[in-house]
C-alpha cells in the first residue's frame, strides 16, 4: 500500500515538472573491420529518452566471421552542441547464432553457440527535421562465439574439439534517429 502511494506521488511530481519522456528509435547500417575481411552490420535500437539519456533494447545482424543476431540493452548519453549533438553509447547482450549446426563430412558436425556481445563508442548527430536526425558513430564491438566439432576417428571413437573465439572489432555506422 505504501509503495502504491509513493509511486502515485512520484507520478504526480514528475507530471508537474513537465519532464518529457520521449520514444526514440535508432536505425543503422555499417561496417565491421578486424583481422578478417570487412563485414556488414545493421541494427535497430528502440527505447525512451529522458534528459539527454536514452535507454532501450536492440537487435542487430552481425555478419563478421559467423552470422549472429545480437540482442542487447542500449544506453546513450547526449551532449548538445547548438542544433547538433555528440553522444556516447554502450550496448551489451547476447549473440544468437543464425546457423547453429553444420554437417562437415559423413561423420563430422560443427555446432556453433553464441556468447557475449558488447559495443561501445562515440557518435555525432545532425538534426535534419523537427523529430529526426542522421548520425554517424565509431566504436569497438566484441563478439564471443563457441564452436564444438565432433568427429569420428575412423574406429568409431568420438573426437571432440571445443574452440572459443573472441572478436574485438572496429565498427563504423550511419543511421537515422526519430
Amino acid at each position: 500500500m505504501v509503495s502504491i502511494m509513493l509511486f502515485t506521488y512520484c507520478l504526480k511530481s514528475t507530471a508537474q515538472k513537465k519532464s518529457a519522456v520521449v520514444f526514440n528509435s535508432y536505425n543503422t547500417a555499417g561496417f565491421i573491420a578486424g583481422k578478417l575481411p570487412v563485414a556488414f552490420s545493421a541494427q535497430t535500437e528502440n527505447g525512451i529518452t529522458y534528459k539527454k539519456w536514452f535507454a532501450g533494447a536492440g537487435f542487430a545482424i552481425d555478419l563478421y566471421y559467423k552470422e549472429t543476431l545480437p540482442l542487447f540493452a542500449a544506453v546513450k548519453k547526449e551532449i548538445s552542441l547548438k542544433t547538433n549533438s555528440l553522444f556516447f553509447y554502450v550496448n551489451a547482450g547476447k549473440n544468437i547464432v543464425a546457423k547453429h549446426k553444420k554437417i562437415v563430412g559423413t561423420f563430422s558436425t560443427v555446432e556453433t553457440r553464441g556468447g557475449f556481445y558488447g559495443d561501445a563508442g562515440v557518435g555525432y548527430k545532425i538534426k535534419i527535421a523537427k523529430k529526426g536526425s542522421i548520425f554517424f558513430s565509431l566504436g569497438n564491438t566484441v563478439k564471443n562465439i563457441r564452436q564444438i566439432e565432433t568427429a569420428s576417428d575412423g574406429f568409431g571413437m568420438p573426437r571432440i574439439s571445443d574452440s572459443h573465439y573472441k572478436f574485438s572489432r572496429l565498427v563504423f555506422r550511419m543511421g537515422y534517429q526519430f
